[in-house]
């Protein structure tokens, strides 16, 4: 039994998927099978059964898969207790991200926390919030960033802040130059979503038929900023995703006069019961004494 066919085989269950879980791992399926296959003849028997194009586990597999799940998140504990004990200081941060905030309030946050602890080594990993959950769960980070909604319910929250979702365009859109619209006017207009979150979530909140006025969804939302500021249509993005393009004019703000966006609710997690390293501590009591805000609206911190 090795850390390879047991990554593999948690990543298999929690996708239902050979060829899912090969994309995560970046490996083949004939590669994913193989180490599958190796697993069961070392327990003897099947941890998966196939229904259609889909998996799930055997009894064999859902006994085995809390192990499974502890022995890589002890893996990753040990990794980085040897690591620590190997350079001294903080050791080393592992830690998730998810697109919204991985483009402008985790690289800040990580500027300013390199004021004080210039020699932590920090591996930044960009993914949606469940995967890090995913992620948390295996130890393969220590401390996930994201949507608070989207957070595990067992995840231990250590920090959170309440950002504005935005109703956005290009400047020289007629519904921008006007500053403020009324969701009458949003009938007929173009939208572009990213495929789940937040984003999604509050399009189809506010327009009367998202399925038809929806016209591209995207993974991530970097792709949207550049097509809402090229006039391919409007998005609704958190304001600490698009801070920069909005104070260098390359997208605009319009407000809705008669319905709530509503928040973006930001969280910093950890998983509990997994130990958390003197860097990981260290990162998570700086997120809480930085006022987010002044943080997004200064210049990048350097390394």
């Amino acid at each position: 039994m090795t850390f390879d066919q047991l990554e593999a085989f948690v990543q298999v269950a929690r996708a239902r998927s050979f060829s899912r879980a090969g994309v995560v791992l970046g490996l083949a399926q004939p590669t994913m099978s193989e180490r599958i296959a190796g697993l069961e003849g070392e327990l003897h028997g099947p941890l998966f059964v196939r229904h259609g194009h889909v998996v799930d586990l055997t009894e064999a597999g859902r006994a085995l898969l809390p192990y499974a799940e502890r022995t890589l998140a002890l893996r990753a504990e040990g990794a980085e207790a040897a690591q620590r004990a190997r350079t001294g200081g903080l050791g080393r941060l592992a830690l998730g991200a998810n697109p919204s905030c991985s483009q402008y309030l985790a690289p800040r946050l990580i500027g300013e926390f390199w004021r004080e602890h210039a020699g932590v080594a920090i591996h930044l990993r960009s993914a949606s919030t469940p995967v890090l959950m995913e992620a948390l769960l295996d130890g393969t980070i220590q401390l996930a960033l994201g949507s608070h909604p989207q957070m595990h319910p067992r995840a231990e929250i250590l920090w959170t802040y309440a950002d504005e979702m935005l109703l956005l365009a290009a400047p020289n859109h007629p519904l921008a130059r006007r500053g403020s619209c009324h969701r009458a006017d949003l009938v007929g207009q173009t939208f572009l979503a990213t495929l789940a979150g937040p984003t999604h979530q509050a399009l189809e909140r506010l327009l009367p038929d998202p399925e038809s006025a929806i016209a591209l969804e995207a993974t991530a939302g970097e792709v949207l900023t550049h097509l809402v500021g090229a006039g391919a249509g409007l998005t609704v993005l958190p304001r600490l995703a698009v801070w920069e393009e909005l104070a260098r004019g390359q997208l605009a703000a319009i407000r809705v006069e008669d319905f709530d966006l509503g928040p973006y609710e930001v969280a910093l997690a950890r998983w509990p019961g997994h130990d958390l390293a003197p860097a990981a501590a260290a990162f998570a009591a700086h997120a809480r004494a930085v006022r987010v805000p002044r943080l997004l609206d200064g210049p990048m911190a350097a390394g």
